[in-house]
């Protein structure tokens, strides 16, 4: 796969550790960034291909933050995957109608990840043609 920017958006330091290293293995270019305001900061300088956004962010909601990210001109076209450890199916509902392209529940395997990561860079071609850069 082609070396894809990936702005990943998570509260836990640990976690956003883990998700950084271990998507950088996939051949992903992770920016981290731990709140809301601080994602913002990140986009201003940098352009990601795809969001991963927890739904629990310190200053901000991500459900607040995919709105404010929806609104914007530029911002707008990043498609967003949202994520939480919370239950249920109304939390899912909840973050599409905020503006999220998809979501994932926490815990998730890095092979799920990539392939959900993969199908919103891509669209729907198949993580092998998206690789050969077809």
């Amino acid at each position: 796969m082609l070396s894809k920017k990936i702005l990943v958006v998570e509260d836990s330091g640990d976690l956003r550790e883990l998700l950084g290293s271990g998507l950088a293995s996939l051949g992903w270019n992770p920016i981290l960034a731990e709140s809301g305001r601080e994602s913002l900061a990140k986009l201003e300088c940098e352009t990601p291909s795809v969001i991963l956004m927890d739904k629990g962010l310190g200053d901000m909601n991500g459900f607040e933050l995919a709105a404010v990210l929806k609104r914007h001109p530029v911002y707008k076209r990043i498609p967003i995957l949202g994520t939480t450890a919370l239950p249920g199916c109304l939390v899912q509902q909840r973050c599409l109608a905020a503006g999220c392209d998809e979501f994932i529940s926490k815990p998730f395997g890095f092979a799920a990840l990539h392939k959900r990561l993969t199908q919103l860079v891509y669209g729907n071609r198949s993580s092998t043609t998206a690789a050969a850069g077809l």
